[in-house]
């Protein structure tokens, strides 16, 4: 009876070792596949975020005629005014839009931001997205939304010190439950669609007297960062190094994330990369042309109104 009851032992244990054993080589870890699926080109994606050539139009270069122009603002407004042919759009319909044409696809909105951030997405599942510069706020001006955002409020309060060493943190933990690279990401996007809707871009107002709550990236240059000034306590970070061999480990999975840039384009694009990957990262509204506008030196608002 006890060699019987032995061999049961050995059994039941060597079956609890091979569920383990299972059970570990199920488990995935998402951001990795999914970053390497990024990062490494599948999907024709090419790591986008970190060239994004082009990826800006202006209004007086192109033919907007050879564009799908995908109108992101409200229904009154695009009553009142919008580019021939454009269809309404939102975040939340834009890919079944998408699919409906073969043609460039052109993403307007007010000042830029929202079609910035749309842009990236849309990269993100192979369509040919491009962002209307300042937006709808270039096409006529009835519709300038910039000239009353741009400010000097902040002028004073920038500094132009060396920046401290970037920190550096964990990689986000992403949990939807998917394996596969494509499955993770278009849950992921959902994720970030739904994050724009509630809210991903801040006021200078509430940053830069509050700047020790946040971890604040400047998204520029070390020369412009020093040069020209910058948010006191944020940290220089260089363009084109939103990857795991650049700068990734500088953004906290479980804190209060900033990047900021010129005029929050740029910003808003990459904010939206940031969330598919499982962070929460926000971006000022209208960027250093809302804080700092006459010490820019390019990159403002064409103001007083002008195309």
């Amino acid at each position: 009876m006890q060699k019987y009851l032995s061999m049961f032992l050995v059994m039941l244990f060597l079956a609890f070792m091979g569920c383990s054993s299972t059970t570990e080589e199920e488990k995935v870890d998402e951001f990795d596949v999914l970053v390497k699926y990024l990062e490494n080109g599948d999907a024709d994606y090419e790591g986008w975020v970190n060239t994004m050539s082009g990826w800006i139009v202006n209004l007086g270069d192109i033919n907007t005629g050879d564009y799908y122009v995908m109108d992101f603002r409200n229904l009154d407004d695009y009553n009142k005014m919008h580019i021939d042919g454009a269809v309404l759009t939102t975040m939340s319909n834009m890919f079944e839009k998408a699919a409906s044409t073969s043609d460039p696809i052109l993403c307007v909105c007010y000042s830029g931001q929202s079609a910035a951030y749309a842009h990236m997405l849309l990269r993100m599942k192979k369509y040919d997205a491009y962002s209307l510069k300042f937006g709808m706020s270039i096409y006529d001006v009835s519709l300038d939304k910039w000239t009353g955002a741009c400010s000097n409020a902040y002028a004073g309060d920038f500094v132009k010190t060396v920046s401290p060493d970037l920190p550096e943190f964990s990689y986000p933990t992403l949990s939807t439950g998917k394996k596969e690279a494509a499955a993770i990401m278009d849950d992921r996007i959902d994720a970030a669609v739904s994050a724009w809707a509630g809210g991903m871009l801040v006021l200078a107002s509430a940053v830069v007297p509050n700047a020790s709550n946040f971890n604040i990236m400047n998204y520029w240059s070390d020369a412009d960062y020093t040069g020209i000034g910058h948010i006191d306590g944020s940290f220089q970070m260089s363009p084109n190094t939103l990857k795991t061999t650049g700068n990734l480990k500088s953004f906290d999975p479980a804190g209060d994330n900033l990047l900021y840039c010129w005029t929050g384009q740029t910003a808003a694009a990459s904010i939206a990369y940031l969330k598919v990957l499982g962070y929460d990262v926000k971006s000022i509204k209208f960027g250093n042309n809302a804080m700092i506008y006459d010490e820019l030196p390019s990159h403002k608002w064409p103001k007083p109104y002008s195309k």
